[in-house]
């Protein structure tokens, strides 16, 4: 996909960086402070990378965070709870003449080289979207069992098109997509997460191309309560409980039930037999193993009515 035809060249006065944040002004700090840090071209007429953080706490928690770490980033309080809300209220902020939009998370941080290496990707390869590897960064020492086990973030795939959906922890996409034709994240996954992997499919119908480069790797800090399997069971679960709500939303009527149980069945029955098939072969059974067993029971119970709800507030819990 090298120099797709009609595709503009991005700059990095034309690039906003969008962070959302949620009740975790330490890790945010850490994050601003390399974003402080990132090297711009030399004839660049900015100082500072252009950065929009949308606060999504019921009250202004990380505006003097923002202040003290930097000070030249676009600050906005976003009180209406719900993960869509707060990247569209960041979306809704960037001037309608930008170039691109990279996503980043509230517990990641940047090398130096990172934000010239996504604009270098994406006008050297015309892609709508650039996206590449986030190493996880264990606040505890990584684990163990995590050795053979595997985790969530899969850090190598072939230099080049990208065949599958980016995600909002690491992704620079042109802003026409957003600018031009509307594109939004739905608030149906406002309190389930899936709202990245949701816009991205959506994107891809629509015609966009995506390139992985590990050039631009970045870092995600990993809690101790993040650092079990039964975590990693959980993400599982809801992922199939987001890709309920997809399959229902895109193909409605009364079948739809049955597609989704079958569904699930069969995801329940390819994880058993890759994990008996590791047994017999004495192999360790991975976390992909298991995920297809967790998604599918994520997917028959959602059939159940039991909701996976990982972004809900206390003070405004889904209806």
């Amino acid at each position: 996909m090298p120099n797709k035809p009609g595709s503009s060249q991005i700059t990095v006065e034309g690039t906003w960086i969008l962070v959302c944040t949620y009740q975790r002004n330490e890790l945010l700090a850490q994050l601003l402070d390399s974003l402080a840090a990132v090297r711009l071209p030399a004839d660049s007429s900015l100082t500072a990378p252009q950065v929009i953080i949308v606060d999504n706490a019921p009250e202004p928690a990380a505006a003097q965070t923002v202040a003290e770490h930097l000070p030249s980033a676009v600050y906005l309080h976003q009180p209406v709870p719900g993960i869509s809300s707060a990247r569209n209220a960041s979306l809704d902020a960037v001037p309608q003449d930008a170039q691109a939009v990279i996503f980043i998370d509230d517990d990641e941080y940047v090398p130096a080289h990172w934000l010239s290496a996504m604009i270098d990707t994406a006008n050297a390869t015309g892609a709508d979207a650039v996206t590449g590897p986030v190493l996880p960064v264990f606040e505890e020492g990584e684990p163990e069992w995590l050795a053979n086990y595997g985790f969530v973030r899969k850090l190598e795939h072939p230099e080049g098109p990208y065949p599958r959906r980016p995600a909002t922890h690491n992704s620079l996409v042109r802003f026409e997509w957003f600018a031009e034709r509307g594109m939004r994240f739905d608030e149906m996954f406002n309190f389930t997460g899936g709202e990245d992997s949701d816009l991205f499919e959506r994107m891809q119908r629509a015609g966009a191309k995506y390139w992985w480069t590990k050039d631009v790797l970045i870092y995600e800090t990993i809690p101790a309560d993040r650092s079990t399997q039964a975590w990693l069971h959980q993400r599982a679960s809801r992922g199939g409980y987001v890709r309920t709500l997809k399959i229902r939303r895109r193909l409605p009527g009364p079948v739809v039930p049955l597609r989704i149980a079958g569904e699930g069945v069969l995801r329940l029955g390819y994880s058993a037999a890759r994990v008996s098939a590791k047994k017999l072969r004495r192999k360790p059974v991975t976390f992909k193993d298991h995920y297809y067993w967790h998604e599918g029971l994520g997917m028959i119970t959602a059939l159940a009515g039991r909701r996976r709800i990982e972004y809900a507030r206390q003070d405004a819990q889904p209806e």
